[in-house]
């Protein structure tokens, strides 16, 4: 019934709450002169959809920003991904991509999603075919599809990734990464949205602005943060609970969390929106999280308060929500106290104290007495048919005991048929909102990030960074008393202060030499700045007393090459490349740091 492999997962147990999972499609279109890669991502356990056009070199480091679980690219696409798999060639069309998407979310055209070309929409049905694939013709549940312009953030490689530490450190862990250093998130889906701001700074000064802004506010009001992340930390994960029932494996628990979540969000709306002077960015994201009153009420009304994980058993819908459904339940209860009267009368009956009517699944409700006592019933005047001899005990059945069980039996049974009707209709209803609680789930994502971030730089004294948009002034990275967030944390574990530098570099003063004995803080200094300007550019305050910066569009770090024999380069080889590679990649908006170059 479907196919599972680590892309498509939507399981809980199977996930970690904090990170998302991707898959991605790749479709080339054109020549090997002008050829074109469309990518496709998504994360199905959340409804994330995204797409954007790349060239060959721009490929590394989007995949590295993404961290697919999973790359999908066509049987004849002359990509070398060693760790992708081939698909079918016909999925990766674009007319017939741009057919199954304009089924998918029910428009006449996509141009209201943005103007795809047809690599995009080659990799955009590559993936849609993909999923049907592994779903075996249930498609998960997907927002419209964000379309990222290149350029739009900044653009860091794989090396680069991985020499700054930026959301993992070089040996796979969270913790003693930038992201681990500063990640006060409260919930998953805020801690997923934080790794994907570090991962793709901004390149637009207004949106950084208003990320900052909305992290100044609840910088300054500690009362208004500390109450909010008090109430996101009560918060199940909407998008996730909704991305399951979407795939048709929604549990009663997960329409218990979508209650208790946007009734939460409409609750959190009130207070937020009494607010004076609301930030833009704030502003933005209140109406998402109202607009539910009517689907919460109806929850509210049909589930009990804590609602089950399986379906099979029934019990998960409220007492007083259905007339009929409680009449059957009245029926089975009553059967089964006309049940415990019985066995009460056979006792009574035959003498025996021991005697128990129980049930299982095989022989259903039965009588059952210790071996000892056994005879008396086998007795063919006795009313009692033999079922079953065990060690010990022997079952019997009676004419009486079988109408009571099958007055139970069919009652439960209608029972849970009733209720399974209503969970259907429920997960329907759900359903029809899926986009808006999309919206709800993300918006409340945001308020955790820039709560989070608030508490950070509160904990440590950070400050908000200044920033020179384009054209608006000579261009510069003027830091004073920055810091490392990461080292600056074992520090103080251990005691001992760290020792704060200034870094100013201006349209006359673009390059820095630095030199210094072992030890002595070159290689921190040098990627204290580097991690000072994803912070800014992600929308967060910085570890420093001020920090001026135009904007950066790409960065790069080079930090310690190794020998890369079976390519027959040498260390120093490996270095003279990668600086090359920089030299031809970097513009006069480029960040650069190199840890000992052409050292060996």
């Amino acid at each position: 019934v479907r196919l599972v492999t680590p892309g498509t997962l939507t399981e809980d147990t199977l996930l970690d709450a904090r990170s998302d999972n991707m898959l991605v499609a790749l479709a080339t279109v054109g020549g090997d002169d002008a050829q074109e890669i469309g990518l496709a991502a998504a994360d199905i356990s959340t409804g994330r959809f995204e797409t954007m056009t790349l060239t060959a070199s721009d490929l590394p480091a989007e995949l590295a920003r993404l961290r697919p679980s999973e790359t999908v690219v066509a049987e004849d696409a002359l990509l070398d991904l060693p760790d992708s798999h081939r698909f079918d060639r016909a999925a990766f069309s674009s007319l017939r991509a741009d057919a199954h998407l304009k089924r998918l979310f029910g428009v006449a055209t996509l141009d209201g999603f943005g103007r795809f070309g047809r690599a995009e929409l080659a990799a955009m049905g590559g993936l849609l075919g993909y999923l049907d694939h592994a779903g075996k013709g249930t498609l998960p549940f997907l927002a419209p599809p964000v379309r990222r312009i290149g350029g739009g953030h900044v653009a860091i490689d794989a090396a680069t990734r991985e020499s700054l530490e930026i959301t993992a450190t070089m040996g796979g862990g969270r913790q003693g990464s930038l992201l681990g250093a500063i990640d006060r998130t409260v919930t998953g889906a805020g801690a997923r949205l934080l790794a994907q701001d570090l991962s793709a700074p901004l390149l637009d000064a207004d949106a950084i602005g208003a990320r900052l802004d909305l992290v100044q506010m609840f910088h300054d009001a500690p009362g208004v943060r500390d109450q909010l992340r008090a109430a996101l930390r009560a918060l199940p994960d909407i998008g996730r609970a909704l991305g399951r029932m979407a795939m048709g494996r929604g549990s009663p628990r997960d329409l218990g969390a979508l209650r208790d979540g946007l009734n939460e969000a409409r609750q959190l709306r009130e207070r937020l929106g009494r607010m004076e002077a609301q930030p833009s960015l704030l502003r933005a994201l209140l109406p998402a999280l109202d607009g539910h009153g009517a689907l919460v009420d109806k929850l509210s009304r049909a589930l009990v308060s804590s609602p089950p994980t399986e379906s099979a058993g029934g019990g998960y819908i409220a007492d007083g929500y259905d007339a009929a459904l409680d009449e059957l339940r009245r029926m089975a209860g009553d059967g089964r106290r006309a049940i415990a009267a019985l066995e009460a009368r056979y006792r009574d009956q035959t003498g025996i104290g021991s005697l128990k009517i129980r049930h299982n699944g095989v022989l259903g409700y039965h009588v059952e007495v210790p071996a000892r006592a056994a005879d008396a019933l086998m007795r063919p005047d006795s009313g009692f048919t033999h079922r079953q001899t065990l060690a010990g005990v022997v079952r019997f059945n009676s004419v009486d005991l079988h109408d009571e069980a099958s007055r139970v039996a069919q009652a439960g049974g209608h029972a849970l048929v009733a209720e399974a009707a209503h969970l259907e209709e429920l997960i329907a209803d759900t359903l029809a909102r899926k986009s808006e609680i999309a919206q709800a789930a993300q918006a409340l994502a945001r308020l955790d990030v820039s709560a989070a971030l608030a508490e950070r730089a509160a904990e440590s004294g950070w400050s908000r960074p200044h920033l020179v948009p384009d054209g608006a002034g000579e261009r510069c990275l003027d830091i004073v008393g920055g810091r490392h967030p990461v080292v600056e944390d074992a520090l103080r574990k251990q005691g001992q202060p760290f020792v704060a530098n200034d870094c100013r570099l201006v349209e006359q003063d673009r390059l820095w030499l630095v030199t210094g004995p072992n030890m002595g803080g070159k290689s921190t200094f040098l990627r204290q700045n580097a991690l000072i300007v994803i912070l800014a550019q992600a929308g967060g305050f910085v570890p420093a007393q001020s920090a001026t910066l135009s904007l950066v569009d790409r960065l790069f770090s080079r930090v310690g090459a190794s020998d890369n024999l079976a390519r027959g380069r040498s260390t120093f080889m490996v270095e003279m490349v990668e600086t090359a590679a920089i030299l031809a990649q970097a513009t006069e908006r480029s960040f650069v740091i190199l840890d000992e170059v052409g050292r060996g």
